[in-house]
């Protein structure tokens, strides 16, 4: 896989880019010549019209909550999550895109990767515990946490989180991502984590599949 580097001549021009990819995407205009795609599956991405500086956010797949048996009962943790700035993409170079799979029950979620840069899944839990993630899942009486928590717990430990934010581009304003999985007699509504999500599946649910997104580099 290309190392990628700082642009050696400044920031170039944050056009949107023209590209190929093999998997899915959505490619999103954020307007004033601002841009993210949002990779949904696994694929490879060329950039066929100049290099660019991208920002970089990686989630790893929800894992799949207990299995309702006795005494695996608790939620999964969401898929880890990182924020990368800075990245240079080379015209005409091809880049593997990986995004993790969702966990089935009791599975752990995928990893998702990029650019050399990765995010875990989450852990499924095989107890009562709440299994860890980018935010814990909850043990059999507890909800999930979010935005990076632990979950929450009354009888055994809850799932810990990352105890950073899981948003995108770890801002305030970007789409919440990784949120942890509530047991079985938490109270709260149960299911199963949506597609590129990284959401774990509540307990007898499985977990969403995690995502990969760049932008245009923006200063701080």
């Amino acid at each position: 896989m290309p190392i990628l580097s700082m642009f050696p001549g400044g920031e170039p021009p944050a056009s949107i880019p023209e590209f190929t990819y093999t998997g899915s995407y959505s490619l999103i205009d954020d307007g004033d010549g601002n841009w993210r795609i949002k990779f949904l599956t696994s694929g490879t991405l060329t950039v066929t019209n100049a290099d660019f500086i991208i920002d970089l956010f990686l989630s790893g797949g929800g894992a799949g909550g207990g299995n309702c048996s006795p005494s695996h009962d608790a939620g999964a943790g969401g898929g880890y999550t990182t924020t990368q700035l800075s990245l240079t993409l080379v015209k005409n170079t091809p880049y593997t895109i990986t995004v993790g799979a969702g966990g089935s029950v009791e599975v752990n979620g995928g990893t998702s990767s990029a650019f050399g840069y990765s995010a875990l899944g989450g852990y499924a839990p095989h107890t009562n515990a709440g299994a860890n993630g980018g935010s814990g899942g909850g043990e059999r009486y507890g909800h999930g946490g979010t935005d990076g928590s632990d979950g929450t717990a009354s009888v055994d430990p809850p799932g810990i989180g990352q105890h950073t934010t899981t948003k995108e581009f770890a801002e305030s304003s970007g789409a919440l991502y990784a949120s942890g999985g509530h047991g079985l007699d938490s109270g709260y509504a149960r299911n199963a984590g949506l597609a590129n999500t990284g959401d774990a599946g509540d307990a007898g649910y499985a977990g969403g599949s995690g995502i990969v997104v760049i932008r245009n580099h923006r200063a701080a």
